[in-house]
């Protein structure tokens, strides 16, 4: 985290405005297996060159895969202030760098900006529980996001959520987990909170599977998912329709 800031301070990516430590640092505590999250607000899209450089510090430095120092996992959202004040929906993100998608950096593809319907979940949760590295508090910087686009916000990433399981069976059980949770109960909750409560709704052998990836998340287990695919698979199928049970007939406010 220390030699991110550092180089976001040297090199000044599209103008910073703030940097921020994010996700469950700030919020019951980073689990072993838990990404270090971190959003940066710059006041300009990040440029080639400095999305070029930004990708292969944290290929060097996130993550045991890192090719230089080897540590936790980073997760870095960019957005331009611009994009998300004053707030609308759908937001655009102007840079994702996520350990998942190392391979696509490692043969040279830079992350660009896009819609990111998951940035209402991101935001409200870094507005109530975040650490500043640099700049004014994140609550002070941006608006809040309506309670009626979190809403949509979560029946929106579904496809794109559910296209990343092959390789990403842990995180996107749990991230449905948390999405059941939220919508059930109006709360954020760490993922493997969630999950245990979400379990109860499941059939026996799905509940089983996902306290399995709650462990994991814990660091309790390593998990091995190469002879799970079917069984992850029935698993976001049942947490799916019981998320897309729950959705409104018409969301208001929402822009589409």
């Amino acid at each position: 985290m220390q030699t991110l800031q550092a180089l976001i301070t040297r090199e000044a990516p599209g103008s910073p405005v703030g940097t921020y430590v994010t996700g469950s640092s700030c919020d019951g505590g980073l689990r072993p297996a838990s990404d270090l999250d971190i959003l940066l607000i710059t006041r300009v899209s990040l440029q080639a060159s400095e999305r070029r450089i930004l990708v292969d510090h944290l290929l060097g430095h996130s993550g045991r895969r890192a090719t230089k120092q080897p540590g936790r996992p980073v997760e870095l959202t960019s957005l331009v202030l611009g994009d998300v004040k004053p707030w609308r929906y759908p937001a655009m993100r102007d840079f994702l760098y996520g350990e998942w998608r190392r391979a696509d950096y490692e043969a040279g593809h830079l992350p660009c900006r896009e819609a990111d319907p998951n940035l209402p979940v991101i935001l409200t949760v870094a507005r109530e529980h975040s650490s500043v590295l640099m700049g004014p508090p994140l609550a002070e910087l941006t608006d809040l996001v309506p309670r009626e686009h979190l809403t949509q916000s979560m029946f929106d990433v579904l496809p794109s959520l559910l296209d990343d399981l092959v390789g990403d069976e842990r995180n996107v059980l749990l991230t449905l987990a948390r999405i059941l949770y939220t919508l059930r109960t109006g709360v954020i909750a760490p993922k493997d909170v969630a999950a245990a409560d979400v379990r109860s709704t499941l059939a026996p052998a799905h509940a089983q599977l996902l306290d399995f990836a709650a462990q994991a998340y814990r660091g309790e287990l390593h998990d091995d998912w190469t002879e799970l695919g079917s069984e992850a698979s029935a698993v976001a199928s049942a947490l799916t329709d019981r998320i897309t049970a729950l959705r409104p007939r018409r969301v208001e406010g929402a822009e589409h």
